[in-house]
């Protein structure tokens, strides 16, 4: 057998040791806010360190085609499921910078370059973790105390008008009330709109135990109809994207998921449309993916003798 260095060429980050093991752990927030680690905060860096799996290049062609107008057909309502937790805001955060116009760097067989914006286009994402029922958000004087509140500050920061998006809600955020499609229309308007929801069966947990204004509600039930009017309102919209991410249902929040899945499951068929269903990444590709983050490259011989050598 070969030495490895004879055969695989590490990425500099590596052989200086300044890549982190926190720099695995990807935060959309972060990337959405312009804070994170320049491996993911760079859309060029974070393409090439990135391992195009089946599930992501699916998800990049269902969405894209949509907001591109080339694909009116494919779905407007996505979400990400898997059975071990990974690559779920990995994706997510591929979708925001090809929504933003990113091109260098992109894999050839992940999008169809006329798919991506010459501009870019409006993009928000809440984190369920990063949610507040309780306390809400701080933002430059407004504080957004749902999802509702927190997608219309991202829209209006999106296409530089925070306070103004966000005042087409204040109403429905500060008595906790959802808000129904006729606000998402003033709020999106026919602009292609990419909006992605992260872990939030983590803030439907908490949001259970927030009454609404009148005492009649909680903060819970009304994000649920939140959602079950957000996605009757992409179904009638040709380019609007909504892409949600949901835990196992063997996790911490199992019970929320499964709750949150059938509660969807009625809001499809009161929008009929069907959502599509993808895996980010699939088990068989976990070792490709840490070897392309960790190597520039690997010469597929020596890597095969030495699978062969180690069985034997």
């Amino acid at each position: 057998m070969q030495p490895v260095f004879d055969t695989c060429t590490p990425r500099p980050e590596v052989l200086t040791g300044e890549l982190r093991e926190q720099q695995f752990a990807a935060k959309l927030k972060a990337v959405l806010d312009g804070t994170a680690d320049p491996v993911y905060q760079n859309g060029q860096k974070f393409f090439e360190n990135t391992f195009v799996t089946e599930g992501l290049r699916s998800l990049t062609r269902e969405v894209f085609g949509r907001l591109s107008g080339r694909e009116p057909a494919n779905s407007p309502f996505i979400r990400l499921e898997t059975s071990f937790g990974g690559g779920k805001t990995h994706n997510l955060i591929a979708l925001y910078h090809l929504s933003q116009g990113q091109r260098e760097g992109v894999p050839t067989d992940l999008v169809d370059p006329d798919w991506i914006p010459a501009s870019p286009w409006t993009a928000a994402g809440v984190v369920g973790s990063d949610m507040d029922p309780a306390n809400g958000i701080e933002h430059e004087g407004i504080t957004t105390r749902t999802l509702w509140g927190e997608l219309a500050w991202q829209i209006g920061r999106a296409r530089g008008d925070a306070a103004g998006a966000y005042e087409l809600v204040r109403q429905s955020d500060e008595l906790l009330a959802a808000p129904g499609t006729q606000v998402l229309e003033r709020l999106v308007g026919d602009e292609p709109a990419l909006l992605m929801l992260d872990e939030i069966a983590r803030y439907l947990t908490a949001a259970r135990a927030i009454p609404t204004a009148n005492r009649q509600s909680n903060l819970a039930e009304q994000t649920v109809a939140f959602l079950m009017s957000l996605i009757e309102f992409a179904a009638s919209q040709p380019r609007v994207a909504v892409v949600l991410t949901l835990a196992d249902s063997r996790d911490a929040f199992g019970e929320a998921t499964e709750e949150l899945k059938q509660e969807l499951s009625d809001a499809r068929r009161v929008s009929a449309r069907q959502e599509r269903v993808i895996t980010p990444t699939a088990e068989t590709e976990i070792s490709r993916i840490v070897s392309h983050r960790l190597f520039e490259g690997i010469e597929p011989a020596a890597a095969r003798e030495t699978a062969e050598a180690y069985a034997a």
